[in-house]
């Protein structure tokens, strides 16, 4: 249905779309630094059982944590200005990139730096991944099917094109 400019009605960043846009840029980047926190309390408070490779993992959790932070917030910003549809195409790998590989990474170190307790590690690991999976994939259906999302991230040919021919 368009309204009296011609244009659709579901059009720009709102509705449900904004809600994922706000969840990208400060919900889930917050969401990450108090479980990191929490996770890292935890490891300090058992550096006299996992021993002298505790300040280096601590090191590389902030680094995960940081670099997934900047991937939410780079998608948050790319679904908010840049409104073409490769930014849809980045959001959806990125959601999908955000849902394993910080959580894999994380369990390759922790597995490598404190072997004793790897094995323990992997249901969590594993949960976590499965959760995150399923927010990606709805997320992504969403994306892919809804309309606003279509009338707002046009589907056209590329800057290249446009300029070169």
């Amino acid at each position: 249905m368009d309204n009296v400019n011609g244009r659709p009605d579901l059009h720009g960043v709102g509705g449900w779309l904004g809600f994922f846009v706000f969840i990208l840029g400060i919900v889930s980047p917050a969401r990450m630094f108090f479980q990191a926190s929490a996770n890292i309390a935890e490891v300090n408070a058992a550096a006299h059982l996992l021993g002298p490779g505790t300040g280096t993992y601590v090191t590389i959790s902030w680094a995960l944590i940081i670099a997934s932070v900047a991937g939410s917030v780079f998608m948050a910003y790319r679904l908010l200005a840049v409104h073409r549809w490769s930014s849809v195409v980045i959001v959806v790998m990125g959601l999908w990139c955000l849902a394993i590989l910080p959580t894999l990474g994380d369990l390759a170190v922790s597995a490598i730096m404190f072997p004793q307790f790897a094995g323990v590690a992997i249901p969590d690991a594993l949960l976590s991944i499965a959760k995150s999976c399923i927010s990606a994939t709805i997320w992504t259906l969403y994306l892919a099917k809804s309309k606003r999302v279509a009338n707002t991230y046009v589907k056209d040919v590329s800057e290249t094109q446009r300029i070169f021919g």
